[in-house]
């Protein structure tokens, strides 16, 4: 079994901000109304959301693809449907930070 430093590292404070926003808000929001409560720069939200999905605690729901698109062509932000907290992710949210 191999050391993972991201794995014992602590997430960014913007990362257990959008989480902690996911959790209280049911686990599951779409990426508009998420993106307008926080009120977070784009670069900031695109960072804590890939250092949430790098980590397992949320997966990104995609929107469906155009006909025609290639499967393997990266997409951008704009095609995230909603962001879903995972089951690890909420237990590792709370024996990390308590939730009152």
């Amino acid at each position: 079994m191999t050391h993972d430093p991201m794995q014992s590292s602590q997430p960014s404070r913007e990362a257990r901000y959008v989480f902690g926003y996911l959790y209280r808000r049911g686990g599951s929001m779409r990426l508009v109304p998420l993106r307008r409560h926080l009120r977070m720069e784009p670069g900031d939200l695109v960072a804590a959301i890939t250092d949430l999905q790098e980590r397992y605690w949320i997966t990104i729901v995609w929107r469906k693809p155009a006909p025609g698109t290639p499967a393997d062509e990266s997409r951008p932000l704009t095609d995230i449907d909603r962001l879903c907290t995972t089951r690890f992710g909420r237990k590792k949210y709370r024996a990390t930070w308590p939730t009152y």
